[in-house]
């Protein structure tokens, strides 16, 4: 892929004038949550990872919007969302993705979770059940992120709990330059090298958060363990790895799909941490394919219980 397409650019699906529609549903607490809503169709609900927005996701919002309705929300204390009264941990979060799902009334969903968007809608499903959903695609993320004497598949950098309170620190002390520091390590290294427009707008775009914010979050995903939870997650769940991430390597995708009771594995070759933005076209394609499959079988089981009931 050269780096002249304009798919590199993350906000290119906007600058192309392709239709949005912009929607905020109130949580428990009173927040607004934003969310974009683009498309006709069964329903794609995309989950954007730490620190990042829904913008992240205008890219795929373009290509899948022709046959699915995309959504994609801006988590709490993320994009246009406030941060509210509740605790900003994992719980909250998963809590309300399960009330933007209900209030909308969705159903027969495919949830894409990019990063820690993948451990909210494990954390999701975990609390408020699977019957809404119909399949998981998993973005290059790992059950646990902090690595220890008894597990090695976190964070490739090898962090610890005492790497990841010195973090937290640095997050709260100067949030410019963490995020300066850690938005390019999201994109594989020759991405960094041909594409430094759209490294550069990732950094803005994460720059804008609040770092003490941002480390209340962090410090709540570090705190979570869903191993013991992954063997009873009986969806279908795609595990996409970009080949090429700095985050976490090969073998947390192959733990995932020998844990997850109906997973499969696809690796994007020339991608990092972001294969929907690095190989867009390809992850495209991948969640277009797995949607369709899914989202047929949703159907057919659902025909086939509503024949028994009757």
């Amino acid at each position: 892929m050269s780096g002249s397409e304009a798919v590199l650019d993350i906000h290119s699906d906007r600058a192309a004038g392709r239709p949005e529609r912009e929607g905020q549903v109130i949580l428990r607490d009173g927040t607004p949550m934003s969310y974009g809503d683009a498309g006709t169709g069964p329903v794609v609900l995309a989950v954007h990872g730490w620190a990042a927005s829904r913008i992240f996701f205008d890219g795929l919002s373009g290509r899948l919007s022709d046959g699915f309705r995309f959504m994609a929300p801006d988590l709490r204390a993320h994009g246009t969302t406030p941060a509210g009264q509740l605790p900003l941990s994992i719980e909250t979060l998963a809590d309300d993705l399960a009330d933007l799902i209900e209030t909308l009334d969705l159903s027969r969903i495919v949830l894409v979770g990019w990063s820690m968007g993948a451990m909210v809608a494990w954390s999701m499903i975990d609390r408020h059940g699977p019957d809404r959903i119909a399949g998981l695609v998993v973005e290059d993320m790992t059950p646990r992120i902090l690595n220890d004497a008894d597990w090695s598949l976190g964070m490739s950098s090898g962090m610890k709990a005492k790497d990841s309170a010195r973090a937290i620190d640095l997050m709260r002390a100067d949030w410019s330059g963490y995020a300066a520091t850690f938005a390019p390590r999201m994109f594989a290294r020759d991405r960094r090298r041909d594409a430094a427009d759209m490294v550069a707008e990732a950094t803005a775009e994460l720059s804008r958060r609040n770092g003490d914010a941002m480390a209340e979050i962090w410090g709540s995903m570090a705190a979570q363990d869903m191993r013991a939870a992954l063997s009873g997650i009986t969806l279908p769940v795609l595990v996409a790895h970009g080949a090429r991430s700095e985050a976490y390597g090969p073998e947390t995708s192959r733990y995932l799909a020998d844990t997850l009771p109906q997973a499969d594995i696809e690796t994007f070759a020339r991608s990092g941490h972001a294969p929907h933005l690095e190989q867009p076209e390809e992850f495209a394609h991948a969640v277009q394919t797995f949607a369709r499959r899914v989202q047929a079988g949703a159907i057919h089981q659902q025909n086939i219980e509503g024949s028994i009931s009757s």
